[in-house]
């Protein structure tokens, strides 16, 4: 089995490809989770931050990282391994009737299951941010307006 990358050929640049091709007839599992893996660590923070732009379009650099790292923790947790194993098989699917997959088409296209669960993370993680950041800030309000009053006796 032979995968290679096929490079954008007005640019030639590997890091700018759009293609894999993997030349075999069939695909194993271990291939398939080398490319889930792949997928994951090359797409999956960027999905993140587009579902972050897309829901909270108004956010600032430290709020999106907060989301983004509150989102991360959760997917490491409990669904790290749901994730993998619904991509290789899609993957898997995929190359069954293929040779040649088109990376930002299978993403968008075939992964859309993904990205609308990433984008619910997103929702309640952003969400739980604001509301953590509100009850703070009432928290605060609460101890100015206890520090200027003047309790008598």
């Amino acid at each position: 089995m032979n995968i290679t990358e096929i490079t954008n050929p007005e640019t030639e640049q590997s890091d700018d490809f759009s293609c894999l091709k993997i030349d075999s007839c069939e695909l194993d599992s271990d291939t398939a989770e080398l490319i889930a893996n792949w997928l994951i660590a090359k797409y999956r923070s960027k999905i993140i931050y587009s579902c972050i732009d897309d829901v909270f379009g108004d956010m600032d650099g430290d709020e999106r990282d907060a989301v983004y790292d509150s989102v991360c923790d959760i997917i490491t947790g409990r669904y790290s391994l749901e994730h993998l194993n619904y991509i290789k098989g899609k993957i898997s699917d995929f190359f069954e009737r293929n040779n040649e997959m088109n990376i930002d088409g299978f993403v968008n296209f075939r992964l859309k299951a993904y990205r609308a669960e990433l984008k619910t993370l997103v929702e309640e993680c952003g969400y739980d941010m604001f509301a953590y950041k509100d009850y703070r800030d009432f928290i605060d309000v609460m101890n100015f307006l206890f520090d200027i009053t003047d309790f008598k006796d």
